[in-house]
């Protein structure tokens, strides 16, 4: 059990630490640099909510919703750092990425996330069938096209908290995306059926 909770807040630590550089880096740059949260994540086997839910039997699946809340307090602990690091260049980033979810309805979040899942979950695919390019390239995909991912979200939420600026639609916002990356990451699994690999 102690092994479960360090490394699911190990995967939010990394997560988080993929998104303050994002946000100091920001455009296809950040994107790019945002892939070493990830590859962190599958290179130590962490416990990472979308890199979990495609993969678990249903029967384990359970075991997703404290993953999803570990990973959510490492995101903490990497904003409670980012704090440190605060410029208006970040501000302004951070400041979309808000005004981003904030303008998407419940649905749209939702919709949205279920794409960044599939793209999760055939990224750690390759990873564990000994390929990390679509690693290095699957993620700025999902953040070019500006979805949704649940644990970089908790932690550009943790960070809007911590500077003062909580609104209530977050909570909802993260909760539909956490539907929609559950979703999505099942979906190649589903599609690929037999041929879908878990090893």
């Amino acid at each position: 059990m102690r092994n479960f909770i360090s490394m699911s807040i190990f995967a939010g630590l990394m997560i988080g630490i993929a998104g303050l550089v994002f946000l100091h880096v920001g455009g296809l740059g950040g994107a790019v640099l945002f892939a070493f949260g990830l590859m962190s994540v599958t290179l130590t086997k962490a416990l990472l909510f979308t890199g979990k839910a495609g993969f678990l039997p249903a029967k384990e699946s359970l075991q997703l919703l404290p993953m999803v809340i570990c990973n959510a307090l490492g995101c903490l602990i990497t904003a409670y750092i980012a704090t440190y690091t605060v410029n208006d260049s970040m501000l302004a980033t951070l400041d979309g990425i808000m005004a981003a979810r904030n303008a998407a309805s419940w649905l749209g979040i939702c919709v949205m996330s279920i794409g960044t899942g599939v793209i999760v979950t055939l990224a750690v695919y390759g990873a564990r069938n000994g390929s990390y390019l679509p690693l290095l390239y699957g993620v700025p995909v999902f953040i070019m096209c500006g979805l949704p991912h649940s644990i970089a979200d908790a932690f550009y939420y943790w960070v809007a908290i911590l500077e003062g600026r909580f609104a209530t639609w977050m909570i909802a916002a993260w909760i539909w995306s956490v539907v929609g990356n559950y979703i999505g990451c099942n979906l190649p699994r589903w599609f690929m059926g037999d041929k879908f690999e878990t090893r």
